[in-house]
């Protein structure tokens, strides 16, 4: 028995007990089990001593066993309770690793893909990326930016995007311009490489909305799609128009009658793609490329990103597109990568932060506001007769309305518009000569961040018209003029733009008050 329990021993000691370090501690709690144990009587000691010995070294091994596996599970768990440190940098793990995304290969239908498009946030986790995007306008001018990207939209919010604007190939000597947005859930960096400049501004995330239906979303008139940001689903600080294409699909895919499923499946860049060939509508129709005839896009079939888009012209001639270099879904990423180095950078005033000439600008609003579209110009300036009862307008011919805005500071009503002046019938905009008007009561406050915060010269002129006294000073440093009116308790400002002094005064005989709404 004794040279069993002698080889026991010395086999225990080379596997299980193999570097278990037995204390003074552990040998007590055995020699207290043995003494606790019912062995007193003197007639059994010697008839019961084998079962003692055998007990005892029972009792090693499972206290041995014990001891290494506890020991090992605090090993394993050292890591994971230095992680929780608050004071690390990222907060918890900075490294972020999404599950694989797997490619979706079956046939989808149209609803299918516009609700993918729609709510792209939902699809992925993490991405990064890059690709060119090109437009040429109405006058042959072009705009060509490579962006490269990442973005993290669950546990560590952040990203960047950082973008190198190509020059017009047709002007010389325009160097290639960088710019770069970082943000994280706090903050955002917005970096001009050129400058060696930066500024920041605070950023708090969106919260989660809910899934949309593309009913509800096509329902939002064409020219008020992007000043509807609270009706899509949420999306970062930096709105990537592959990543999050709400509105370009609620402005081109509405009609359903007007595109189509060319391809179910194509791949593109790794990624299955369901390829979209579409006309576009004459309300579609973009002023600054008029050209634009029919398009064709690349959706990723299992996230919604638009990985690939292209705009023609009646020939079929590429005049817009977005071409990927590279796109990587659900990838791993480092949240620190968020936060840019701005040792050698320079901090600028961010706009929010800006000194106003009165600080009770801060609490001017702009309530209503459109440019270009008529119809929707048409609509502010209904609300501006309803609004402003002091509202002037000009009547003549050789003026059309542009643009038109309804501000307020407090109670009071201000009118914005802005006028183009004998706009040639192939001039896109506002034009070249463009009258700038405001009215407002004496009372309110105005921005002395636009068109009419001037620096006057001489006063060369004055006079009254439709009941208005007007002031005509000279602008320094320029051959443009400022108009300051007063009628009443209201007044009234016009700032000129390559429109000589002389036409201003003769046009203001038909600047007459508003006829009220209908």
């Amino acid at each position: 028995m004794d040279k069993m329990l002698k080889d026991l021993k010395e086999t225990m000691d080379n596997t299980v007990l193999k570097e278990l370090d037995f204390t003074e501690i552990n040998k007590s709690k055995v020699r207290k089990k043995i003494s606790n144990a019912n062995f007193a009587k003197a007639k059994n000691t010697r008839s019961l001593y084998p079962r003692i010995l055998s007990l005892s070294f029972t009792c090693i091994f499972l206290i041995g066993i014990s001891y290494f596996m506890i020991h090992t599970l605090n090993q394993r768990e050292e890591p994971i309770s230095s992680h929780s440190d608050k004071n690390n940098v990222g907060k918890n793990n900075s490294i972020i690793t999404p599950p694989h995304q797997d490619e979706n290969y079956e046939d989808m239908k149209k609803e299918d893909i516009l609700s993918k498009l729609l709510n792209t946030v939902d699809n992925f986790q993490t991405a990064s990326g890059a690709y060119e995007m090109f437009d040429r306008y109405y006058d042959g001018s072009t705009s060509n930016n490579n962006v490269e990207y990442k973005f993290s939209l669950k546990e560590e919010i952040g990203g960047y995007e950082k973008i190198f604007n190509i020059p017009d190939e047709f002007i010389t000597d325009d160097p290639i311009t960088t710019n770069e947005i970082f943000f994280n859930d706090e903050t955002i960096w917005n970096i001009d490489n050129d400058r060696n400049t930066y500024s920041t501004s605070n950023y708090e995330v969106t919260p989660k909305r809910e899934t949309v239906e593309p009913k509800d979303v096509f329902s939002i008139p064409i020219n008020k799609l992007y000043d509807s940001e609270e009706k899509f689903r949420e999306i970062p600080a930096i709105g990537d128009v592959s990543l999050f294409p709400y509105e370009m699909a609620a402005e081109y895919l509405r009609s359903s009658n007007v595109w189509e499923i060319e391809r179910q499946n194509e791949e593109l860049l790794g990624h299955n793609t369901i390829v979209l060939h579409g006309e576009i509508n004459e309300a579609n129709k973009n002023i600054m490329q008029p050209d634009k005839k029919s398009f064709r896009f690349w959706v990723d079939k299992d996230t919604g990103i638009l990985v690939m888009y292209e705009f023609y012209d009646e020939e079929g001639q590429l005049i817009s597109y977005l071409h990927p270099k590279e796109l990587s879904v659900n990838v791993t990423i480092d949240a620190k990568e968020f936060i840019p180095k701005l040792e050698n950078y320079n901090s600028m005033q961010h706009y929010s932060d800006i000194q106003y000439e009165d600080p009770k600008e801060k609490d001017i609003s702009i309530v209503e506001s459109a440019d270009t579209n008529v119809e929707e110009v048409e609509s502010v300036l209904v609300t501006l007769r309803s609004e402003v009862p002091f509202l002037y307008e000009f009547t003549s011919s050789d003026v059309k309305i542009f643009s038109a805005s309804l501000e307020r500071y407090k109670e009071f009503n201000q009118a914005y518009l802005t006028y183009s002046y004998k706009k040639v019938g192939n001039d896109l905009g506002s034009g070249s000569q463009v009258l700038y008007v405001r009215a407002y009561p004496e009372e309110s406050v105005v921005s002395s961040l636009n068109d009419f915060n001037t620096e006057k010269g001489n006063k060369i002129d004055s006079f009254t018209l439709n009941e208005i006294k007007w002031e005509v000073y000279e602008i320094k440093d320029s051959k443009e003029a400022h108009f300051i009116g007063v009628s009443g308790d209201y007044e009234y400002e016009m700032i000129t733009q390559d429109v000589p002094v002389a036409d201003a005064k003769r046009l203001l005989k038909t600047f007459k008050k508003s006829a009220p709404n209908e």
